[in-house]
């Protein structure tokens, strides 16, 4: 909350969203608004500071100080769009590890790059590694201009940071671009449960 407003993005407020009163028959010029909304609540909580830190990692070679935090909100981020993709308020019980592993294979800029096992490894070594113990697990590592985005090797994962970052936008950049065509209905109804369970409190 801010100024007696709540702001559900930087830019945008809460009644920003609601007086859309959005729906699948809403107007193109609705959805745009929509997505918009969408898309400064993406940038302003992940993608903004996971550019800047992927920017200092370049620049800088400071790999150390910002690849943790890169790879945590990448983690964040994956879930959150997980959670759109489907309508979900939250990631079903005990089905972090499957909705990790689906996207990992299933999305157009990850499947040629992972397969379930390092998928899991994915997700047990990085993502739970980071966000309950603040490093890797296992012999899992991050690593910086490899040729792969991921290598298999003993007890764990070599994942390219840089390499992930980028397609992770990507994957991101493809959503709000099939989100704006008005014929992909599922993909949008799953929008509006979701950004429902955002924004109207039971």
């Amino acid at each position: 909350m801010y100024h007696n407003d709540i702001y559900i993005s930087p830019r945008y407020c809460l009644d920003d969203y609601l007086m859309l009163n959005l729906s699948i028959t809403s107007i193109e010029q609705d959805w745009r608004k929509a997505i918009d909304i969408f898309a400064d609540r993406m940038e302003g909580r992940f993608l903004l500071l996971i550019q800047e830190y992927s920017e200092n990692i370049r620049s800088d070679n400071r790999h150390i100080d910002y690849s943790f935090s890169s790879m945590a909100l990448c983690c964040l981020l994956i879930e959150t769009l997980h959670q759109f993709y489907y309508g979900l308020d939250v990631t079903v019980f005990r089905g972090h590890k499957e909705a990790f592993v689906q996207f990992l294979t299933r999305s157009t800029y990850f499947r040629g790059q992972f397969t379930r096992r390092t998928a899991a490894f994915f997700y047990s070594d990085i993502r739970n590694g980071i966000l309950h113990q603040a490093q890797t697990k296992r012999n899992t590592q991050l690593a910086f201009d490899q040729l792969d985005m991921v290598i298999e090797i003993e007890n764990g994962i070599r994942l390219d940071v840089i390499k992930f970052k980028d397609e992770l936008i990507n994957e991101y950049q493809l959503y709000l671009a099939r989100l704006s065509q008005s014929d992909n209905i599922q993909l949008r109804e799953n929008f509006i449960k979701k950004m429902n369970y955002i924004t109207i409190k039971n």
